[in-house]
């Protein structure tokens, strides 16, 4: 149990607005505060694990789709020939609309990340490539890539092209879901799921269990083998049952 001074501390500089949503699930208890935050802590880890897995996979099946879909696209100006495999450097319509903005801000990521190698790197000042640019690439592009439900989306119509011609085939394995809308929905919620974990916020009001079949049904759309590996490895719903209070 820990002394009183250490929780005047953990208080003081954990502050009290972050620590107040713990204090009041444990009936204002310090003590049963701090194991519920330390609960969450170790929470957080293990399903950073599963969504480190989850976005990769993700992202590298969506990928090799759109080398290959951008690379079958004719030119539009100036005419003739087609499109490069690499989408993120020489995008085809309508993925050149889809992805502007974070092609930019990754691009630009990637480029501040060449200046802090070491002037011994390997790669030191050659030129950014789509697999750095790729590497920048945040988990929330991939969902606004999937389909909407909605065709008031205002990108409903260039999502459906997407998945229609190439995107559908980065989850082989995806079945009952021909217009994508549940694996869309997956990628989404653990998109906010990630952010949730990422700044370390408190997973009292997720659905543990709900959220760990998402990452681990969408690896199984993309790959089983994948899918089997990761549930392996985590410890999400073993450290579920081990929180100090009923959730």
């Amino acid at each position: 149990m820990p002394k009183h001074a250490t929780i005047l501390a953990v208080n003081k500089y954990l502050h009290p607005v972050r620590l107040a949503t713990y204090t009041s699930r444990c009936g204002n208890d310090p003590y049963l505060a701090l194991e519920l935050y330390r609960w969450n802590l170790q929470l957080s880890a293990a399903f950073q694990q599963v969504l480190a897995v989850t976005e990769v996979a993700l992202r590298n099946s969506i990928d090799e789709q759109l080398r290959m879909w951008n690379a079958g696209q004719p030119r539009r100006s100036p005419p003739g020939g087609t499109h490069g495999q690499d989408w993120l450097l020489d995008p085809a319509r309508p993925l050149n609309s889809l992805t502007r903005g974070s092609r930019r801000t990754a691009t630009n990521h990637a480029t501040a990340a060449d200046g802090t190698r070491d002037a011994t790197h390997p790669r030191k000042g050659a030129p950014v490539t789509h697999d750095d640019i790729l590497a920048q690439i945040t988990f929330g592009v991939w969902p606004k890539l999937l389909p909407a439900k909605t065709t008031t989306d205002t990108s409903y119509r260039a999502r459906r092209i997407l998945w229609q011609q190439a995107l559908h085939h980065a989850f082989p394995h995806n079945t009952n879901d021909p217009n994508g809308y549940i694996v869309a929905d997956r990628a989404a919620r653990l998109h906010g799921l990630r952010n949730r974990v990422s700044h370390m916020e408190p997973l009292l009001g997720v659905n543990i269990t709900a959220r760990h079949n998402d990452a681990l049904r969408l690896l199984a759309a993309i790959s089983p083998e994948v899918r089997d590996w990761c549930a392996g490895m985590s410890t999400v719903i073993e450290i579920r049952r081990k929180c100090p209070i009923e959730l």
